[in-house]
């Protein structure tokens, strides 16, 4: 091989090298703000936090605070609804920039997102009004225990069943709502669920529902972004800051669940 021929790989190689050590652009946020909008995937089926009006448009908890942090980022909120089993699969092949439907942050989730926490959601028990209470997880020994599919709570429900409680039937539902519908109709004994979402149903019909203990300290709940998009996160992050330093997540917490849930959580972290 001929001076030139040599000198000529030499420098391709060099090229190729420093080329592929030179990490891609990260546009999302650019792109977020050309679009004018935030592309944000919520499961309507778990009231506080998100869920539908009977005329078909997203209201709770998430939604608001959603519209909160787009202002501050500049663009508008554009919400796609989703079913839970598939939300973050949605997000991943880029459907949409966000999640924000009240996610936990779990280890296993963070291999696949990234997490921007906004607030500690613990979980509690839920039974019929008239039934005996549960306030600890050895009580759901012969129940039948309902959760939502796909979620902490579910999971939880089968870590107690490996420490050795033996729980009559496991059901799982597609939506938050469905588990209540089964409590209500003797499907199930007891319904493990997000506190708020809890409070929420005991107290729109508090004659047939009743939070009776806490079955999951607290836990990181937060906004998921795809782990391409840092810049995103920064300006989710920034909005955030902003957004409890005025006051208005206090405000938005306040108007859901009668307390700043954030403040709440900190003492019982």
């Amino acid at each position: 091989m001929s001076f030139k021929s040599v000198l000529c790989c030499l420098v391709i190689s060099l090229f190729s090298t420093v080329f592929a050590a030179t990490p891609a652009k990260d546009t999302a946020f650019e792109q977020v703000k050309k679009s004018g909008k935030l592309r944000i995937a919520i499961d309507v089926t778990y009231p506080p936090m998100e869920y539908e009006t009977p005329d078909g448009k997203p209201v709770g908890f998430d939604i608001d605070l959603a519209q909160e942090l787009t202002k501050k980022m500049g663009v508008t909120a554009d919400f796609i609804v989703m079913s839970w089993d598939g939300i973050l699969a949605g997000l991943v092949s880029n459907r949409y920039d966000v999640i924000i439907s009240s996610m936990s942050i779990t280890a296993e989730r963070k291999q696949k997102v990234d997490f921007v926490e906004y607030m500690q959601m613990g979980q509690v028990f839920v039974t019929r009004k008239k039934d005996a209470p549960i306030t600890k997880e050895s009580q759901l020994a012969g129940k039948v225990v309902a959760v939502q599919a796909d979620t902490t709570s579910m999971a939880a429900v089968q870590e107690m069943q490996k420490k050795g409680i033996a729980i009559k039937d496991l059901k799982a539902f597609k939506g938050a709502t469905d588990t209540f519908s089964a409590l209500k109709s003797f499907q199930a004994d007891v319904i493990v669920t997000d506190e708020p979402v809890g409070l929420y149903y005991a107290g729109k019909d508090a004659a047939t529902f009743a939070v009776t203990g806490q079955a999951v300290l607290p836990e990181p709940i937060g906004v998921a972004v795809r782990k391409d998009c840092p810049s995103l996160s920064k300006e989710i992050s920034k909005a955030l800051e902003s957004v409890k330093k005025e006051g208005l997540f206090a405000k938005t917490s306040m108007k859901w669940f009668n307390a700043d849930i954030s403040q709440k959580n900190k003492t019982t972290k």
